[in-house]
């Protein structure tokens, strides 16, 4: 019986080593040549050059392009431009270059730029005089003497003339709004409050990134109220920190996925940013009633976005508060913190102000910045009269004699 038993154990051993050696067997034979298969994603190629982007994209799927190619409605002002196939949900057209730059605009924006190439702009129109001036009073109260104003009407470059800040004021050309021209220098509306006239930002924007000289552009709305001495030397720092960084942005809310467009600071010739900023004009055209900031959040949600290696950086709550957050939940004085800016955007129009008024930010002279207003009507008035003066009177009609008829 004990011999039996003995064998029993062999067999049972020798079973399992057999399956041991089967299962060796079969793992041998299925990966001994596996296909080899490539660890990167699609937001791998995102950090490499262009060249990498468009090589990966074509040998993955030349068929999907040439089906997206054919079945895209999306017209373009851009006659050179690259096709690169992505996460988008339509093709996104990205303009090589582009036209060059007024001369007149390129030497306002070379004067105020800063050592690193950085330049504080803003964009305005007549209709936001006042809180432009009240902006203007916080640059010079941060010690920012570096700074240009982008008027979308001619009404608003010859006010900040005559009250001495041409070296800081430029028109925008009419050949940077891709449609509406009328729209976009109306003298009445303010951007700040209508979806529509915000998309111009965008388009500055994108000019500025293709700047011929390096321009990193800071675009702050009217409504940011800089009150640290050093906030400008804050953001370019965490520009510098990461060559990968192309857009630093504030947040709008607290949970990290929301962009406020009301201040961003975009690297010169970054690509990826080019690529956005292509993108949220795209569906700025195909969607009117959406703001700049809703279509931008869009060209970034269809991107795919890493932490440690993106292309964004947001800058904290805390020391970027919204009006929200600052005005009405007070998150900066409750954890005893002074912030950089403060965005007033949790009102509109007269609201906002009034805000301001009571908050103590409001510190421009309305006074001062109506009289300039008239003296600007004055001047558009007598200028009115000259060309009245200077158009040739009409030539008298030569009256033809009538013939006497014969009866």
């Amino acid at each position: 019986m004990q011999q039996a038993s003995s064998w029993n154990k062999y067999i049972k051993y020798g079973l399992v080593i057999g399956l041991l050696l089967t299962a060796l067997f079969v793992y041998q034979v299925e990966f001994s040549n596996p296909v080899p298969k490539s660890n990167k994603t699609s937001a791998d190629y995102l950090m490499n050059d262009q060249a990498q982007q468009q090589h990966h994209f074509q040998n993955t799927s030349n068929a999907n392009t040439s089906l997206a190619a054919t079945a895209c409605d999306c017209p373009t002002p851009f006659s050179n431009v690259s096709f690169v196939q992505h996460g988008e949900k339509s093709p996104v057209f990205v303009p090589e270059d582009l036209s060059v730059m007024q001369p007149d605009v390129l030497d306002k924006l070379n004067l105020n730029k800063q050592a690193d190439g950085t330049v504080i702009v803003t964009v305005a129109g007549y209709g936001m005089r006042h809180e432009l001036y009240n902006w203007i009073h916080y640059m010079q109260t941060a010690k920012e003497k570096k700074y240009v104003v982008f008027c979308t009407d001619a009404k608003l470059y010859l006010h900040l003339i005559v009250a001495g800040h041409e070296e800081r004021a430029a028109l925008v050309p009419e050949d940077w709004y891709i449609k509406d021209v009328e729209l976009f220098t109306n003298t009445r509306l303010s951007m700040l409050d209508d979806a529509r006239l915000s998309h111009v930002k965008t388009w500055i924007l994108q000019r500025l990134v293709y700047s011929e000289t390096p321009i990193n552009a800071l675009m702050l709305d009217v409504n940011q109220i800089m009150v640290h001495r050093r906030t400008r030397e804050y953001i370019q720092t965490l520009l510098h920190i990461r060559q990968d960084t192309q857009i630093i942005a504030t947040q709008d809310g607290l949970d990290q996925h929301t962009v406020n467009t009301g201040l961003m600071l975009i690297r010169s010739h970054g690509h990826l940013a080019k690529r956005v900023l292509a993108s949220t004009i795209q569906i700025q055209e195909r969607q009117p009633a959406l703001s700049q900031q809703e279509a931008f959040n869009q060209a970034l949600d269809q991107m795919e976005l890493h932490v440690k290696t993106g292309m964004t950086v947001l800058l904290d709550i805390i020391h970027f508060p919204n009006g929200a957050n600052y005005f009405e939940q007070n998150l900066p004085g409750s954890k005893g913190i002074k912030p950089y800016i403060i965005h007033a955007n949790h009102k509109v129009g007269q609201e906002r102000i009034d805000v301001l008024k009571e908050h103590g930010f409001w510190k421009v002279s309305e006074d001062f910045v109506d009289g300039i207003s008239r003296q600007v009507e004055d001047i558009l008035q007598r200028t009115h009269q000259l060309e009245l003066q200077q158009e040739p009177e009409p030539e008298p009609e030569t009256k033809i004699p009538e013939q006497p008829v014969n009866e």
